[in-house]
């Protein structure tokens, strides 16, 4: 699509309003990107972000949760919301002719959400709910890793909160905190499929004016990392599901392409180094996979994976010596070559999508304070070469030893095993065990 397509404004107030037009297409995703997430949190409101944005369904003065839902289901659409460590979005897809109606709400639910005491009781007890009835080792193990690495950061903070915060939350707590964060120059508006940007424009003024601005309250420290660190808490489980981290480029760094190439290689996809050797050589691990996964204030390289007790040892062992190898070795040019072309087609197919065109027009205007067309993605990726990706590696393994992050059946006489591996490597800053509760997260 050609930057023509596109149309970038700014209401009278800061609300940022970005707009793609695509040919061929009869539907519309619009989305409501607001900079706050749980990097945004204070110490006693650990999980407000997220609770925010589950309130922000259940009613207006105009209308209740149940006709928002209704009239989206006529539109042929959904809507829906998400938190993360960054940002919340607040989204829809729907008929096009149906794009005014979808903007009203989604402009009503931002601008005039009444925050009901009785629904605040109910959502607290889905938050609760769901994450002390969550199985999912991997997203347990992400939570430790990044509450390990960053510590006493709102950057680590579970995106879901804390219990004894979340249970003490009120109507006024959270309002305090909407009206602090929910401010028009803390907004960006984004809609991609077949809308006409003028109409778009008007409408958004109309849906959006009474959105006030004010100064945007400052951003922590950045956070400094804590690495060399393992942190285990004990499951019954067949496998040991890990998570291993070292520091890398926030997510605006002019570095991201090799770190994004070099992540690829090392761990993201099945001709990569770590899965063609643990997995297709050795047969050591059911998954691994390597991610350079960046926030606007830091960033890691993430190693996920799972393998069976007996094998733990050697499975982080060979991960670092991968690591090393690269760092010292040539990179295979067609292996170089491969991963490159597959981010540059997993980028231009993704675009297809009239949700991702919209999430890219919103995430790259709060990010770097403009879009990037598909041209300067492309050729940031083809200006890598597989020198860049070896310095990337060689970098990694020279900060030092990874913080680890495991969920499964460790013992004491496995983690000390895990502790002396280590030592070859380096001395690790400390090996401990933390109490099996979604609640803390806080090292026994």
């Amino acid at each position: 699509m050609s930057n023509q397509a596109r149309e970038t404004q700014t209401l009278e107030n800061g609300v940022r309003v970005l707009t793609e037009h695509m040919e061929g297409v009869r539907s519309v995703s619009v989305g409501v990107i607001v900079n706050v997430g749980s990097k945004d949190e204070r110490p006693a409101e650990r999980g407000y972000a997220h609770l925010v944005e589950h309130m922000l369904f259940q009613g207006t003065d105009q209308r209740d949760a149940r006709a928002i839902a209704e009239m989206m289901e006529v539109g042929g659409g959904a809507i829906g919301a998400f938190t993360t460590r960054d940002y919340t979005v607040y989204h829809a897809t729907v008929l096009d002719e149906y794009l005014p109606f979808a903007l009203e709400a989604l402009g009503d639910m931002l601008c005039n959400s009444v925050l009901p005491d009785e629904a605040l009781d109910r959502q607290r007890s889905v938050i609760l709910n769901e994450v002390a009835g969550s199985d999912d080792p991997m997203q347990r193990v992400n939570d430790l890793l990044k509450t390990t690495l960053w510590p006493e950061h709102p950057l680590g903070y579970p995106v879901a909160g804390l219990e004894s915060i979340l249970r003490e939350a009120t109507r006024e707590s959270l309002l305090d905190f909407v009206q602090c964060h929910y401010i028009a120059n803390k907004i960006t508006l984004a809609a991609a499929g077949n809308v006409e940007s003028t109409n778009f424009v008007a409408q958004a003024r109309d849906s959006f004016w009474s959105l006030k601005r004010h100064d945007i309250p400052l951003a922590p420290p950045l956070p400094t990392p804590a690495l060399g660190t393992v942190i285990v808490e004990p499951r019954d489980l067949q496998q040991v599901h890990f998570a291993m981290a070292w520091p890398a480029p926030v997510y605006t760094s002019p570095e991201r392409y090799a770190w994004h190439v070099f992540s690829s290689l090392f761990g993201g996809g099945v001709t990569s180094r770590l899965y063609r050797r643990l997995r297709e050589e050795m047969g050591m691990v059911y998954y691994i996979n390597a991610q350079y996964q960046a926030y606007a204030g830091a960033g890691a390289l993430v190693v996920e994976g799972g393998t069976l007790p007996h094998t733990l040892v050697p499975v982080l062992a060979r991960t670092l010596i991968e690591l090393l190898r690269m760092g010292e070795e040539d990179i295979n040019l067609d292996d170089h070559h491969r991963a490159t072309q597959s981010l540059i087609s997993q980028h231009l197919v993704s675009g297809d999508s009239a949700y991702v065109r919209m999430s890219r027009l919103g995430l790259q205007e709060l990010y770097f304070g403009r879009v990037l067309s598909s041209d300067e993605v492309t050729n940031g990726l083809k200006r890598q070469s597989p020198e860049m990706a070896r310095q990337v590696a060689q970098q990694t393994f020279n900060t030092g030893l990874p913080t680890i992050a495991m969920v499964g059946p460790v013992t004491e006489d496995l983690l000390q095993a895990v502790g002396e591996m280590l030592s070859d490597f380096g001395e690790p800053a400390a090996l401990s065990f933390v109490s099996k509760t979604a609640k803390t997260l806080v090292p026994a």
